[in-house]
């Protein structure tokens, strides 16, 4: 090799070492490697019982849960309880975030791992606050995407950065918000399962009046109380779906019930009883183009002391509330009896359920388009 050919190829390399390094510290800078590994927070977990408030917000709002008498409650949906599991999550989980590895310096970059400040335009990142009684922040932290694992070679973990520091991390740990409500509520309203069910009765607006029953929980089919003159079921199993219709019942929306008036004419009502002597009402009605509905609870019949329990839990949790609840589940809640029965002039034991389901499918009987 010639020398002119070696001081080529040694101010190459010196290029190439340096464009490395500047790489390198635009990346992190190497003093915070020494930070690695340790938590994000150090000393979080010793006031994680001082932590009366949540502030969660991003590019598009904020939602604040609160710690109240009753416990944990999101103040954007009038104090209703959320999940205590959502909130150790929040709290323990920043306590034992660890930091993994320095990621980038340069504000230009944060975009990619989302960890850009919420107010950017087009921000992803999300921005948890932990704060006091006294409104002090006890932590803040820019949350960005998550990495997730495949393999048991690789650790997954997600991108952080605290505000007003220019250093993000990938870091390790059961961590996560969002700003959804519907992440933190507790949405399940009522578990009411088929096989308890007794009766179940539901009244439409206009006054048309279902009900079925079954004599025992062993009775494999529910019985149409008042079927017309020939008419006909669309199957044996036709009413299973109305005694289900308050098996797993959840919320997609939650207000104060003095927010909706249910003293009108355009009422839908349902009643289900178990076997028990629990039993369970509905009112339904339609406003700002939502179904909304209010649950009330009582016994009936020798109920145990359970089930007065039970019923007892039920409007304590309830009472006070309307809930806008799924479409599908308003629609098995005001079924009328057509949505049962074979249409007219069919002969033969075939199903048309794409006729059955339009019986009761329209909801617009309430003012509402559905969802």
């Amino acid at each position: 090799m010639s020398p002119q050919t070696f001081r080529k190829l040694l101010v190459v390399t010196i290029l190439t070492a340096a464009a490395a390094l500047f790489s390198v510290l635009g990346r992190f800078d190497p003093a915070t490697i020494e930070n690695a590994g340790i938590l994000m927070f150090p000393g979080l977990e010793d006031k994680v019982g001082e932590v009366t408030e949540i502030q969660v917000r991003d590019s598009k709002g904020a939602l604040t849960v609160r710690r109240g008498e009753k416990g944990w409650a999101l103040e954007d949906k009038g104090g209703y309880p959320v999940r205590d599991d959502r909130v150790r999550t929040a709290i323990i989980g920043l306590s034992e975030l660890a930091l993994s590895e320095p990621k980038t310096r340069l504000p230009e970059r944060y975009a990619s791992l989302q960890v850009e400040d919420v107010d950017t335009d087009k921000s992803k990142s999300v921005e948890l606050f932990l704060r006091n009684k006294d409104g002090n922040d006890l932590a803040n932290v820019i949350i960005g995407r998550r990495k997730f694992s495949y393999t048991d070679l690789a650790e997954g973990g997600l991108y952080v950065r605290k505000p007003g520091e220019a250093q993000s991390w990938f870091a390790t740990g059961e961590f996560g918000v969002q700003t959804d409500p519907l992440y933190w509520l507790q949405t399940r309203i009522i578990d009411m399962p088929r096989e308890d069910v007794a009766t179940m009765v539901t009244v439409q607006p206009d006054g048309a009046r279902l009900a079925i029953s079954k004599a025992s929980p062993d009775t494999k089919f529910f019985t149409v109380a008042d079927l017309p003159e020939g008419a006909r079921l669309s199957s044996s199993g036709a009413p299973d779906q109305l005694g289900a219709a308050m098996d797993g019942l959840d919320l997609v929306d939650v207000v104060s019930v003095d927010g909706v008036d249910f003293s009108g004419d355009n009422i839908a009502h349902a009643q289900a009883k178990t076997f028990g002597g629990l039993v369970v009402d509905v009112d339904m009605v339609g406003k700002d183009d939502k179904i909304w509905a209010r649950f009330v609870a009582s016994t009936a019949g020798q109920a145990t002391v359970e089930v007065v329990r039970q019923s007892q839990d039920i409007n304590a949790r309830l009472s006070g509330w309307a809930f806008q609840i799924k479409d599908y589940q308003i629609r098995n809640l005001r079924m009328p009896l057509e949505a049962l029965l074979k249409p007219k002039g069919e002969e033969g034991d075939d199903e048309d359920e794409d006729e059955g389901e339009s019986e009761f499918m329209d909801l617009e009987d309430f003012g509402v388009t559905p969802q």
